[in-house]
């Protein structure tokens, strides 16, 4: 019988969350084996989005010198309220979001994974691509000792195994910590699309000074045909990152089709010109976790944790996930250390995890907008209402030259109650706050 193949820690997933693990555990000097089940890491990922450099400088101080893959900083950023023929521009744009190197930047999964991956080999991580992890091994208490895969011979041993396998938790579930299946009101669909432009014509298109300066827009309204959804723009070095975002529950009941829906929102007035001669380079769809505090996984068991999408750490809201995927790494990853020192790979040792999470941004904005999908599932009607009278209300206020303002100011409030009653109205608002407010 050939020997057992023995690690201090297995990872599995090498994602932001898994990463971040894996780079804590080597640099702690555990012999730590990073499992990932696409040809190299980063190459199951189709993302054109904002990567924050905060988690990342926690995980990997020295991270500006090892040159990461990044394509713009993010110097401008904001919203636009979408109607059918128009646009409400919220942007910010100021002179702290020059710095280098920026708290934010576009960046590429596939490229960006795929360099994180190689840090955590050159701290002393063995990266093993192209393999699935297919179940737990168990020891006669129960409790997880190591993960069986889809190799010959493919059993590998640990004390400890890091769970980060993103939205398709099937490990997950396996292990116990999660019941069954996410229903289609909780997930997500991103259908995205990265279109090539010369770099002088994105900067040119979006008033851009040079490479130092990038953008990042999410896009409400139309955009998603006035259902609760998100699309996005973002500007990358020599192309365009853009996608619309939707929850499962919504393409089915509506019968949608995910590229029309894309198509759709190209062709927008607004978007159209800005998209004029570029190439569709790559075209893909994401699933997103969006089921929020109150239906997370449990993060510990007997010498497991979970962290990332695998555990719904995704703030849909404010377009923030790779952060609370990093950040959950890290302290996994230090509470798999702590575990060693002690010795003690017990639920109860192991729920330290929980308890650090608790104490940082990951679970407090978690569980502040815990009622956001369940907000925008009780009214789905607010994106289309509100956005909508937006625009009409700014093409009143800018066009109506020679009308008394007071009168005009009437016309804009009764606008607002000729598509809402005053109490349906203040229903919203109130239904609004208590999901901003947790």
């Amino acid at each position: 019988m050939p020997e057992k193949l023995m690690y201090d820690a297995i990872v599995v997933g090498a994602g932001p969350a898994g990463i971040s693990a894996a780079i804590v555990l080597a640099r702690g000097g555990l012999k730590v084996m990073l499992i990932e089940r696409g040809r190299f890491a980063g190459a199951k990922n189709f993302f054109g989005g904002v990567l924050y450099t905060h988690a990342l400088a926690d995980v990997l101080p020295d991270y500006w010198d090892r040159k990461p893959p990044f394509e713009r900083p993010v110097t401008e950023q904001g919203y636009w309220l979408m109607s059918p023929d128009g646009v409400v521009r919220i942007m910010h744009k100021s002179q702290h979001y020059q710095k280098e190197p920026a708290d934010a930047y576009t960046a590429l999964r596939s490229g960006f994974d795929s360099w994180f991956a190689q840090q955590a080999v050159s701290l002393g991580a063995l990266l093993i691509t192209k393999t699935t992890v297919v179940d737990a091994i168990r020891d006669e208490k129960g409790r997880v000792i190591g993960v069986r895969t889809d190799r010959p011979d493919g059993d590998i041993y640990a004390p400890i195994v890091i769970v980060s396998e993103g939205v398709n938790n099937l490990l997950t579930q396996k292990m116990g910590l999660m019941k069954a299946d996410l229903p289609p009101r909780l997930i997500a669909l991103s259908v995205k699309e990265y279109i090539g432009l010369p770099s002088k014509e994105i900067e040119t298109r979006f008033n851009l000074s040079g490479a130092k300066e990038g953008l990042a827009i999410d896009i409400f309204g139309d955009a998603t045909l006035g259902l609760p959804g998100t699309a996005f723009l973002y500007t990358d070095k020599q192309g365009i990152s853009i996608g619309v975002g939707l929850l499962l529950e919504e393409f089915v009941q509506h019968r949608l089709k995910p590229y029309e829906v894309l198509a759709r929102f190209k062709n927008h007035p607004v978007i159209k010109p800005y998209l004029a001669g570029g190439e569709t380079l790559e075209y893909g769809a994401h699933l997103i976790p969006e089921f929020g505090y109150d239906r997370m996984p449990d993060l510990a068991a007997d010498g497991v944790l979970v962290a990332g999408d695998a555990a719904g750490m995704v703030d849909a809201l404010h377009r923030e996930g790779t952060n609370l995927a990093m950040t959950a790494g890290r302290l996994a990853g230090e509470t798999a250390l702590a575990a060693h020192k002690q010795n003690d790979f017990s639920a109860g040792f192991l729920r330290a995890y929980r308890r650090d999470l608790e104490s940082t941004f990951v679970l407090k904005d978690l569980k502040q907008y815990r009622r956001m999908t369940d907000f925008l599932d009780s009214t789905p009607h607010f994106m289309s209402t509100y956005v909508n009278y937006a625009n009409e209300a700014a093409l009143r206020y800018f066009s109506a030259h020679g009308l008394p303002k007071r009168d005009m100011e009437d016309n804009i409030v009764k606008m607002l109650f000729q598509r809402r009653s005053f109490f349906g109205v203040a229903r919203d608002m109130l239904k609004l706050f208590q999901g901003m407010r947790g």
